[in-house]
């Protein structure tokens, strides 16, 4: 009876720690080969954000086939919120979720968890790319929940002749999510030709998000590229975001709630010289 009381003690405490999240370490990589070449012409790039919610659509079934479709156009994508490869996927059965979205556009995959859990990566974002990505890093963002960890990754790219920082995010919802959020920015800042994308889950009234629009310390002007493309669906509770520098706005496509909890963007970019 006392053998059995103390397994089923070490049990339960097994599962307690294999089920609490912990946060993923700093990442840094070199440089990432793209399976097929980009698809956009010499003067105009195809830049999209889109938090697929784990694959899940609005009707309650998951289904990643139905967002690869929807980014296949694109040159690069920050997609936000997908699962890592599971234990039957490291085994060989079946493909992992980050291969099931890049899967209809041919895209390179860079995935970034943001946490481990159950004794492995658990979930994070992901940059789809037909750009090939000259170096990368990932850093854990600010925490104040213990369990909702969120980073960023910054991939350097050349297009044009020059040198691009994309940056991907998905922050809080809650509290530290305006420290999440400056840092982020802050990021952003440092780099002359920058495309940032992601869930800020912040609305355009966020005075974070006001002051970098409006300001003029850059070289080159910050743009809230979804609206500028006439694509903001009820703007005034948007989340989601590309913001860029060095870049003018040529149009853009967007697909509502549905596959997702969130729109799709689309942005076309051309290069300021």
């Amino acid at each position: 009876m006392r053998t059995s009381l103390i397994l089923f003690v070490l049990i339960v405490a097994l599962l307690a720690i294999a089920r609490k999240p912990r946060p993923v370490e700093d990442r840094e990589g070199g440089y990432l080969e793209t399976v097929q070449s980009s698809t956009s012409s010499n003067t105009t790039l195809s830049v999209a954000t889109f938090n697929v919610q784990t694959g899940k659509s609005l009707d309650g079934v998951r289904d990643a086939s139905k967002a690869s479709a929807v980014m296949q156009s694109a040159d690069i994508v920050g997609v936000q919120e997908v699962y890592a490869a599971g234990w039957l996927n490291r085994v060989g059965w079946g493909d992992k979720q980050s291969t099931q979205f890049a899967a209809a556009g041919k895209f390179s995959i860079l995935y970034s968890p943001t946490r481990y859990r159950w004794f492995r990566e658990n979930r994070g974002n992901l940059i789809l790319t037909k750009l090939p990505i000259n170096t990368w890093k990932t850093s854990m963002l600010h925490d104040s929940s213990g369990k909702s960890f969120r980073n960023l990754t910054v991939a350097q790219i050349k297009w044009g002749g020059q040198n691009i920082a994309f940056i991907n995010t998905h922050l809080h919802t809650g509290s530290g999510r305006v420290r999440q959020l400056e840092e982020v920015l802050q990021e952003f800042s440092i780099h002359e030709r920058a495309i940032l994308v992601g869930d800020f889950n912040s609305k355009p009234d966020t005075q974070e998000i006001i002051n970098v629009l409006n300001s003029k310390t850059s070289r080159f002007t910050v743009v809230d590229a979804i609206a500028s493309a006439g694509l903001a669906l009820d703007d005034e509770n948007r989340i989601d975001w590309i913001l860029t520098k060095g870049f003018k706005v040529t149009g853009g496509e967007t697909q509502s709630k549905g596959i997702s909890d969130h729109p799709y963007y689309q942005v076309e970019l051309k290069l300021f010289p």
